[in-house]
């Protein structure tokens, strides 16, 4: 015992039987199960019950967007939530490459990374049988669409208007070379519907991949305990 605490302080080569362990760089609580998580980069599975944690991980990151973002930095704004959103779906999609047979021309597609516009981001997750829009209205998934499309415009264009955009999003609010200014409304009711499709993308995956039912029910029964304990009191 005292080779192993002579080891924790010193750097060097370790006993054989010393192990030692370090924090990683990312920590969180599992929403499923509770579990507590300690993992090296931001997103992965539980490791209690299997749970993607990715949902939680772009949750936190958009409501951090909602206090910072400015009516000056609108643009920006919308250019962060659509690319969060579009790194979501990456990551979920590269789990179904790892574990999903594919044919060569669907797997080099995932494997391209991510779409330029809602519609193609539609298309790849019918493959598995994921819809992103469904429950939504029509004038919604119109915004969505055209909110997609502008953030390419931020992106590439530096937010001037130009004719591919129009022709594709069928906008006649702006014009040609005008330069987009989105209002702090469109940009709260973007990342509203981001999160109602990210919801229904983190579903989507665990039906086909699902996590483990047993730490999950126990802790739904746990907390099913404390709330009865706390209303007979």
């Amino acid at each position: 015992m005292d080779a192993v605490a002579d080891a924790a302080g010193q750097e060097g080569e370790r006993p054989p039987f010393y192990v030692s362990e370090e924090s990683q760089q990312h920590k969180f609580t599992c929403a499923a199960c509770n579990e507590y998580n300690d993992v090296i980069g931001r997103f992965a599975y539980c490791s209690a019950c299997g749970t993607r944690n990715d949902l939680a991980v772009f949750r936190s990151d958009m409501a951090a967007l909602r206090t910072i973002a400015t009516a000056e930095k609108s643009g920006q704004a919308v250019w962060d939530a659509v690319s969060a959103f579009d790194n979501l779906v990456g990551q979920y999609t590269k789990q179904f490459l790892d574990v999903v047979p594919l044919s060569k021309r669907r797997a080099e597609r995932l494997q391209r990374g991510r779409c330029h516009d809602l519609d193609a981001t539609l298309d790849v997750l019918q493959w598995f049988d994921i819809n992103l829009i469904t429950g939504l209205a029509t004038g919604e998934v119109a915004f969505l669409k055209r909110m997609f499309l502008r953030r390419h415009v931020c992106e590439h264009k530096g937010g001037e208007v130009d004719q591919a955009y129009l022709d594709a999003s069928g906008d006649t609010s702006v014009r040609l070379k005008q330069h987009i200014c989105e209002s702090m409304e469109d940009v709260h009711r973007l990342i509203s519907g981001l999160d109602r499709m990210a919801q229904r993308l983190h579903d989507g995956f665990h039906e086909l991949l699902p996590p483990l039912e047993r730490p999950i029910r126990a802790y739904a029964e746990r907390l099913a305990r404390q709330k009865a304990y706390g209303e007979g009191r």
